[in-house]
């Protein structure tokens, strides 16, 4: 049967249906009124009304909270400063204007910049010291393959 014959039988509804195999009917699935179920991240549902309800809240970022404040820690803006600094935004800007008040500003962000800088050598050196502790730091193949292609010339 060629293409045309097959859109034409199409057209005129004479075609052969896709067979779905595999697909379980809603039936299977479907939960009783006031039927409670946990689901694979630990939340509890109920069903009420004819549809579903989260029976426990739990945030789904984490449960930090501010050092100053102690609002949980739940927007993305105070989610970052809370890993720098362990306040929410707003507590840190506050923290700051303060500092700047007190003319104490530019020695805390030195401060800052030394702690940053003292993380960054510790990473260094841990990372050299595994380096030292291998057998051979260095790759000796290839400073032998180029050895090798020097002594044919």
């Amino acid at each position: 049967m060629s293409n045309i014959e097959k859109v034409q039988n199409m057209i005129r509804g004479i075609h052969a249906r896709k067979i779905q195999v595999g697909a379980e009917p809603k039936t299977i699935h479907q939960r009783k009124e006031g039927e409670k179920w946990v689901d694979a991240n630990g939340r509890e549902w109920i069903k009420e009304n004819g549809k579903r309800k989260q029976l426990t809240k739990v945030p789904p970022i984490g449960l930090d909270k501010c050092n100053d404040c102690e609002n949980l820690i739940l927007k993305t803006i105070d989610r970052h400063t809370y890993n720098r600094m362990g306040r929410c935004k707003y507590c840190q800007i506050n923290f700051e204007a303060d500092l700047k008040l007190e003319g104490k500003w530019e020695d805390w962000v030195n401060e800052m910049e030394e702690k940053r800088w003292e993380a960054v050598l510790k990473e260094y050196e841990i990372e050299m010291d595994e380096i030292s502790k291998t057998k051979t730091p260095f790759d000796k193949t290839i400073a032998n393959a180029l050895a090798n292609h020097e002594h044919r010339k």
